[in-house]
Order: C-alpha cells, then sequence, then structure tokens
C-alpha cells in the first residue's frame, strides 16, 4: 500500500465531483469491499425539487439523509443543518471501528470541514487508523485543506483515470487483480 493515504479531488467551484466519485467506487461496492463515509447524491427525482435539496448517504450504512434546512420552494439560498451533519460524522466515525472499512470517501471538504467540523475528523482518524481517504476538494477551500492535510496527502484531478490509479496504489483496484481488494488492511495503526 502507497504511504499517501490520502487522495484530494481538486475541483471547481461548483463543480462537484459526485459523479466521478461514485463510479469510482462502484466496482468496490459491487464486490462488497467495506465503506465508509459520505457520498452526494442527487435528488432530481424528488417532486417539488429545489435547487438546495442536498441528500447525503451513509457509505457503511446505506442510509440517506437530507442535510439541507428545509425552507420552502420560494427560498433564496441554501443553509446547511449542522446538527445532521453532525449526527453524520459521528455515524462515520462510528463506522471507522465497528465496519473495518477499506476506504473512507468524504464527498466535499467544505465550509464546515476547513472550520474545523463536519467529516473533518473522520479524515484524521482514518488516515490516523492506516485507512486511505478518497475526499473532494473546492478550489475555495484548497489552502485550508492544504493547512490540514500537509503531506499526508496527494492532489489529484476529479477524473476516473486518476482515482482508479489512485485506488490501485492502495490494494483497492478497479477490477480485481493482483491485489484481493476484499481482504482486512494489513497494516492497521492502533
Amino acid at each position: 500500500m502507497s504511504e499517501v493515504l490520502i487522495a484530494a479531488l481538486v475541483y471547481a467551484d461548483g463543480i462537484y465531483p459526485d459523479r466521478v466519485i461514485a463510479r469510482a467506487i462502484e466496482p468496490l461496492r459491487e464486490r462488497g469491499v467495506a465503506l465508509a463515509g459520505a457520498l452526494q447524491l442527487e435528488s432530481t427525482d424528488l417532486p417539488g425539487r429545489h435547487p438546495c435539496d442536498m441528500l447525503l448517504q451513509d457509505l457503511a450504512s446505506g442510509e440517506v439523509s437530507a442535510i439541507a434546512e428545509h425552507r420552502g420552494s420560494e427560498a433564496r439560498g441554501c443553509r446547511l443543518d449542522v446538527s445532521l451533519l453532525t449526527d453524520l460524522a459521528e455515524s462515520v466515525a462510528y463506522s471507522l471501528h465497528s465496519e473495518e472499512p477499506r476506504l473512507l470517501v468524504v464527498n466535499k471538504f467544505g465550509k464546515i470541514e476547513a472550520d474545523g467540523g463536519g467529516l473533518r475528523g473522520a479524515i484524521a482518524e482514518a488516515a490516523g487508523l492506516g485507512i486511505p481517504v478518497l475526499v473532494g476538494v473546492p478550489a475555495r477551500n484548497l489552502d485550508r485543506w492544504r493547512a490540514f492535510a500537509g503531506p499526508l496527502a496527494v492532489e489529484l484531478p476529479a477524473e476516473p483515470a486518476a482515482i482508479a490509479a489512485w485506488l490501485e496504489t492502495q490494494g483497492l483496484p478497479a477490477v480485481p487483480g493482483a491485489r484481493d481488494a476484499t481482504r482486512p488492511a494489513a497494516t492497521r495503526r492502533a
């Protein structure tokens, strides 16, 4: 496994890498590789959808939560429900110890994480446990991300080939091959 346990998918503000991340981890999910973290889902199928509708899926439990405050269809601007994000962060932190995941996925190192909350603690905890981390980082938060992650992270473009190559270095190939992606991590740290 690579010494660099964290891959930051750097993307332009407003161009979210959720679909790219979902496609990259789909082969792992299909093979039953244990995952932790959260991935934003599209809410296009919801009746009366508002641009602020944000759904996050807890990758360990499969549970889907709306994390934006429901302010009505005429609302201008979005407001994150911080208490729901805090609940999700606690669930993710718990899954790092109880589910023995092979990968932590964090869809976005957003303002809450840049300010020290949200899933920031789970990122640090996973790295400390030797669990690889794949995280989306918007350009506007890149300086704060770099201050947080330092040399523990590599920056990648939010492109399928780059993600697949990094996952391969972590023993998580997109296609089963020489390495067994379902085996427990060999170098877990306490």
